[in-house]
């Protein structure tokens, strides 16, 4: 009796942890995207205003500051671009995400409403 008892916990135990572990390897890999869709975006932000600011550093005349004014145009629908661009990934991201997480729901559930293997007595 001890034995079946120890065996049953000792299995769903180990059961548990795998699933655990699955659910814990699926986040990783989401934050990882997260992580690398932020990483991303910020260098292209950066780029812009690094951009930007080597025009506004050139600036000697009243010649370059008017080309640089007209730049700013230019740099703001660009930016905007990006933006819109970074929303659509971030929002594909998300469904992504969502995709995946209700597929591992729908596999747990599935693996926990198969019957069980009935342990032997003895």
């Amino acid at each position: 009796m001890p034995n079946e008892l120890f065996s049953g916990l000792n299995d769903r135990s180990r059961d548990f942890m795998e699933r655990t572990a699955h659910f814990n390897e699926a986040l990783f890999h989401q934050f990882s995207k997260a992580a690398e869709l932020q990483m991303e975006a910020l260098r292209r932000y950066t780029d812009i205003a690094s951009e930007q600011a080597r025009k506004l550093a050139s600036v000697r005349d009243l010649e370059d500051i008017k080309e640089v004014s007209e730049g700013q145009v230019e740099a703001l629908k660009k930016i905007s671009d990006q933006m819109s661009s970074d929303w659509q990934a971030w929002q594909d991201y998300f469904t992504d995400a969502r995709d995946q997480l209700k597929s591992s729901i729908v596999d747990e559930q599935e693996k926990s409403s198969s019957p069980q293997p009935a342990s032997k007595k003895q």
